[in-house]
């Protein structure tokens, strides 16, 4: 069982050259911006389970789901 901890996301801004522009937490999860370091400098709504370790990136049409590991590598995804 994974433990609640916000490692494989921090590991997964690392890999993905972004950052993290926290709006919310609670016991379970944390949302907010990820702020990618790319040309354009753009901003991309997350949520993040803590349980799960499942990254919600995006809003409606635009969103995918991504479950990480422990060292934030994507093992699953879904892309609606």
């Amino acid at each position: 069982m994974t433990e609640k901890t916000m490692k494989p996301l921090v590991y997964y801004c690392r890999w993905h050259t972004a950052r993290l522009r926290i709006i919310g937490r609670d016991d379970h999860a944390i949302w907010g911006d990820l702020v990618l370091l790319d040309e354009n400098g753009r901003l991309e709504p997350f949520h993040y389970d803590m349980n799960t370790w499942e990254l919600v990136r995006g809003e409606g049409a635009s969103e995918t789901r991504v479950r990480l590991d422990e060292m934030g590598v994507v093992i699953s995804s879904d892309t609606k």
